[in-house]
Formats: structure tokens, sequence, C-alpha cells
């Protein structure tokens, strides 16, 4: 379902809108840029060059497209935005995350937005959880300089 994605980067918009700020707007707009280009690389490589899975059927799409660049990237500014400082309550912090966009992942392969090929549902945690210790690291980068 080609709905999914749209749906859900709606309601991510809504909370960007309208959560406590403890972002500001500079670290949102870099921090966007630099998730949405991890995004979009790790996808063009994965999916295009190794075949692993394919998104919405394959091929080159400008609607794939528009959610390569902004649906991760939503997500990453709201992780962002209630990270905790601490790094145990980040650790479970994560964790709740991970575990949060495998179930993720899962509605839209149930859904047929995602198509495994060769990819397993269980490939994707590791992943999840590097982006998500590279963002904060990142954050920190940004906040440093």
């Amino acid at each position: 379902m080609y709905w999914f994605p749209y749906l859900s980067l709606a309601i991510n918009l809504i909370v960007i809108r309208y959560m406590p700020r403890r972002l500001t707007k500079k670290e949102i707009y870099v921090s966007w840029v630099v998730i949405a280009l991890i995004n979009l690389s790790t996808d063009v490589m994965l999916s295009f060059y190794f075949r692993l899975y394919e998104l919405n059927g394959g091929g080159v799409q400008l609607g794939v497209h528009i959610i390569e660049l902004t649906l991760g990237a939503s997500f990453g500014i709201i992780f962002l935005n209630f990270m905790p400082e601490s790094k145990r309550s980040f650790f479970f912090y994560t964790t709740a995350w991970v575990i949060f966009s495998l179930l993720f992942e899962m509605v839209t392969v149930k859904l047929n937005f995602i198509n495994y090929i060769s990819w397993k549902w269980w490939y994707s945690a590791p992943y999840y959880f590097a982006a998500f210790v590279f963002v904060r690291w990142h954050l920190h980068f940004i906040r440093s300089n």
C-alpha cells in the first residue's frame, strides 16, 4: 500500500511541528539533510546495486524518492528531539526505537511497500542500531562546533 508511508510522514510532520523543541532549527535542518542522504544512499546501494529488496515494486519512482528523502529523516528528528543524555537511558531508548523501526518495517512489508528479495527482517536491526548511534554522535558533533 503506497499510502502508508505518506500517512506516516504526515503524522511525523505534525509531531515535529507540535513537539516541545529541544533541537534548534539549524540542528533540525542539518540532521534532516544528513539522515536523508544516508537513507537514500543506503537504499540505492542495497536495493538497486545488491538487489536485496525493492521499494514499491522496484525501479526509480518519484514518490519513492520523496519518501526516501523525508520519512526516515522525520523519524530521525523525532528520535533526536527526545533523546536522553545519559548513556544508560540512551541504550534503552535506542533499543525501543530499534524495535519500533523493525515493527514499522514489517508493516511496510505486509502492505507490499517493501518487498524482500534476499533480505531478512533481522538484517535491519544492526543497521537501525548503528544509525541511531550515528545520529547521536552527529548531534553532539554539531553542538560542539
